[in-house]
C-alpha cells in the first residue's frame, strides 16, 4: 500500500470537486457561478486546514512515540488551550499516557533503590560469604566474609575481569549454567582468582538465579565456602 495514499486522496477529492465546479459553472447563470466558485474556495480552504491539522498531529505523534520508546518519559505533546477539537483530546490523552509512564518509572526506580539498600545491608550483616551478580550491569559485589575468604579488599569486580581469565573457566561455566542455561540453583567446586590475587582459591559455590516473570535472569546471589575450612 502506498504510504501517502491517504494524503493523496485527501487533497485529490476537493481538487476534483473544485474542478467540477469550475467546469459546470459556465453552464449556469452568472450569479450562481460566482456563488459556486466562492463556495468551492471556502471548501478548499477548510479542507486544507483539516489536512494540515491532521497530518501535523500525525508527525508529532510519531515523534512522541519514538521518545517514549527511547525511555524519555518527560516528553509530551503541546496542546491547544482554545478552540479545542478531537485532535486536542487525543493530544491530551497522549500526555496522560506519558504522565502515567513517568510515575511508574519513578516508582520502579524507587523500588529498585530500596531493594539495593536492603541487599547492601544483608551483604554487610551476613555471616556467610555472599556474592551478588547484577546481570544487566555485569558487576559482581562481594560481602566482607567473601572478601576475607578470597583475601581481597575490593568490593566489586566486572564480569569481564572475573569470567574472562582462563583460570576461572570452570567458575564461568558454573555461573553461565545457572544464569543463562538451566536457570536453577547450581552448585559446584572450582577455583577463583580475581585481579590482585597472587593465586586462585578453591571454594564451593552455590549460584541462585533470580528470575523475572518472563524467565529472564537479571540478578543472582552466590554463596561461597572455602574448600579448606581453616581459611574462614
Amino acid at each position: 500500500m502506498t504510504p501517502n495514499l491517504l494524503k493523496i486522496l485527501w487533497f485529490f477529492l476537493p481538487i476534483c470537486w473544485l474542478a467540477g465546479g469550475l467546469l459546470i459553472g459556465p453552464t449556469v447563470e452568472k450569479p450562481l457561478s460566482w456563488s459556486l466558485l466562492i463556495l468551492s474556495v471556502l471548501f478548499l480552504l477548510c479542507w486544507s486546514y483539516l489536512t494540515l491539522r491532521a497530518f501535523g498531529f500525525r508527525k508529532r505523534m510519531f515523534l512522541f512515540l519514538r521518545r517514549l520508546l527511547a525511555g524519555d518519559y518527560e516528553t509530551g505533546i503541546r496542546t491547544r488551550e482554545r478552540f479545542t477539537d478531537e485532535i486536542s483530546k487525543l493530544e491530551a490523552i497522549s500526555n496522560q499516557v506519558a504522565d502515567r509512564l513517568r510515575i511508574y518509572d519513578r516508582l520502579r526506580a524507587d523500588r529498585v533503590s530500596i531493594h539495593a539498600r536492603v541487599l547492601d545491608l544483608l551483604l554487610i550483616q551476613s555471616k556467610e560469604g555472599l556474592i551478588t551478580a547484577n546481570v544487566e550491569k555485569e558487576i559482581f559485589l562481594f560481602n566482607p566474609v567473601a572478601q576475607k575468604i578470597l583475601g581481597i579488599k575490593r568490593k566489586s569486580f566486572s564480569f569481564e575481569s572475573v569470567l574472562k581469565p582462563t583460570v576461572n573457566e570452570t567458575f564461568g561455566r558454573l555461573f553461565a549454567q545457572a544464569v543463562t542455561g538451566r536457570k536453577v540453583n547450581t552448585n559446584g567446586h572450582c577455583a577463583l582468582q580475581l585481579p590482585g590475587m597472587s593465586a586462585p582459591v578453591n571454594a564451593a559455590f552455590l549460584v541462585m538465579p533470580l528470575r523475572d516473570r518472563d524467565e529472564t535472569v537479571r540478578f543472582a546471589v552466590l554463596t561461597i565456602e572455602p574448600s579448606n575450612p581453616n581459611l574462614s
